[in-house]
């Protein structure tokens, strides 16, 4: 992958769906995107993913973010995914 802020090669897994926990909140930053921290319950963490796309959140709300990736920095980490949706708690 390329990084798009920096141009920058990098290597990184990617995870096509993940369903977390929001926390309520959500952050517009400064390149005109969306932060949203939220809770991974399965694996007991606590981070934020940025995407493009703006939803209205609540906490408990159960999220699903698709192709997401990222990695450690001297900052903590980076977290980002193509998109993000409500996930309907009556799907199966």
């Amino acid at each position: 992958m390329i990084s798009p802020r920096t141009g920058n090669e990098y290597k990184a897994e990617v995870i096509s769906e993940l369903k977390v926990v929001s926390t309520g909140s959500i952050e517009e930053t400064d390149d005109g995107k969306y932060r949203y921290p939220i809770v991974d319950t399965t694996k007991t963490l606590e981070y934020a993913i940025k995407v493009e796309n703006m939803l209205d959140v609540k906490f408990g709300m159960v999220l699903l973010f698709k192709n997401v990736r990222g990695g450690a920095t001297n900052r903590g980490g980076w977290y980002n995914a193509d998109f993000v949706e409500v996930v309907n708690r009556n799907a199966t």
